[in-house]
């Protein structure tokens, strides 16, 4: 598996069901912008409070094969395998971007675990074989991630973009993200002190110039 980020905002998106796992996904797809269609004759009140609201689409109806080469991504999570067979099949033909929550080996993509903090993302995947095992491991290293990290990015993407200029140098641009990154400016970090942790850098910068 090639792993890659992407941008799905506007994007057409098909859930397949209408149960809490695709009500999961649904959610997911909402917090990236995408523009989300679900399609299944029943389901469940949060899916239809979201239809009702106008932030999805809800085709009341049993998915139709043939339809999935109209999104850019599509999702099934219905437990019917044979809608599953059908969508891996279009996906093939028309290569569209395929997650099966249901039968993961039918996919041509899974979705990992994700961590979001402040700007900062960590993903954790098992190639689909265990979402559950992914899930720990994300649980795991969340308590290890400050929430000052995400702060921290975005302090250091302020002072890179001030220093582009002075930055011209592969080895110079090595250097700022040692300092940044280093265990004293890190620790401050942890502990909140961010002003400080700045103060290092820009000292550190002072003496790059010099």
């Amino acid at each position: 598996m090639y792993p890659v980020n992407i941008e799905l905002s506007g994007r057409p998106c098909l859930v397949i069901g209408g149960g809490h796992v695709a009500l999961r996904k649904i959610k997911a797809l909402l917090e990236e912008n995408a523009a989300v269609t679900a399609v299944a004759p029943e389901a469940c009140r949060e899916i239809r409070d979201l239809a009702d609201g106008n932030h999805i689409s809800w085709r009341q109806e049993p998915y139709r094969k043939g339809t999935s080469g109209n999104y850019f991504f599509v999702i099934t999570a219905s437990g019917n395998k044979e809608i599953a067979a059908w969508v891996a099949e279009e996906a093939k033909e028309k290569s569209f971007l395929y997650n099966s929550a249901d039968f993961p080996s039918m996919g041509n993509c899974h979705l990992p675990a994700r961590l979001k903090k402040e700007g900062l993302m960590i993903t954790v995947s098992t190639d689909g074989r265990s979402p559950a095992f992914s899930k720990y491991i994300k649980e795991q290293i969340s308590r290890q991630i400050s929430d000052g990290y995400g702060f921290w990015l975005d302090r250091i993407s302020r002072i890179r973009e001030e220093l582009k200029d002075d930055l011209e140098s592969a080895e110079m641009r090595e250097r700022f993200w040692r300092k940044a990154f280093d265990k004293v400016t890190m620790e401050l970090v942890v502990q909140g002190k961010l002003d400080e942790a700045e103060e290092c850098v820009r000292r550190g910068i002072s003496s790059f110039r010099s």
